[in-house]
């Protein structure tokens, strides 16, 4: 399974050494994938904003919007490589246990999966869990926020490129993943977190600090959780393991 690890760091900066480091003891083939820059020209010609006041609690950020277009990027060349999976990484991933990971993506290759995260910020309390050869799979009563690491199949990937223009942070949509007609199971306990200084200094976590708030948006984004919250349970209950 080749993997890619996305970064808008230049050669030699401290994002990249640090992954770098930490996938020499790696298996398998990887390599970095130069993302989008949030003000690389015909970046906004993705976004929608009427879609986003209608179907989204918040507005995207402009480093939001950058990371989706780098994801979908990553999504294209799956989808043109012939390889059935990838793993994508973001830079500032911190592999935790590599025992686990290898087995993570093992047992991903034999099976018949979409999108398999390998970390999640902030999970809920877990409402599935099926064990599948060495690892265990579990979903999240709300799908996980974050894309720091996850296995990614050539028809879920193409699937998700079928939405041509975006309204919601990547990890937001991948959380709506009935959309999009894909299963999404988080590998437990998560092999691969984010790193904590990467964390701190996000160009995204300032963004959405800075953003402030609309009292009628937050109270509009309300009535969207509660429909979320329902098609998730809806989600939940057909959700199974393929082999």
């Amino acid at each position: 399974m080749r993997a890619y690890v996305l970064t808008i760091e230049p050669p030699g900066g401290p994002r990249r050494k640090s992954i770098a480091q930490q996938l020499e003891p790696a298996a398998f083939s990887w390599e970095f994938f130069e993302g989008v820059r949030r003000d690389d020209a015909g970046l906004q010609e993705l976004y929608s904003p009427l879609r986003n006041l209608l179907l989204a609690k918040r507005s995207v950020t402009p480093s939001e919007l950058a990371c989706y277009a780098s994801h979908r990027a990553i999504w294209r060349r799956i989808v043109s490589s012939g390889e059935r999976y990838a793993l994508v990484l973001e830079d500032d991933a911190r592999v935790v246990d590599h025992a686990a990971l290898s087995s993570a993506l093992a047992e991903v290759e034999r099976g018949d999966f979409d999108l398999v995260k390998l970390s999640d910020l902030r999970p809920k309390h877990i409402v599935k869990r099926v064990v599948a050869g060495q690892i265990e799979l579990v979903s999240h009563k709300m799908l996980a926020s974050g894309t720091v690491g996850y296995v990614l199949s050539a028809d879920a990937a193409a699937r998700l490129l079928q939405r041509r223009r975006v309204y919601r942070a990547v990890d937001e949509d991948i959380g709506h993943a009935w959309e999009f007609g894909i299963d999404v199971w988080s590998v437990a306990p998560n092999p691969v977190d984010e790193a904590p200084l990467a964390a701190a200094t996000s160009a995204i976590q300032v963004e959405r600090l800075q953003g402030g708030g609309n009292p009628l948006r937050s109270l509009y984004g309300e009535l969207l959780q509660a429909r979320k919250r329902i098609l998730t349970a809806r989600y939940h209950s057909r959700l199974q393991v393929r082999c």
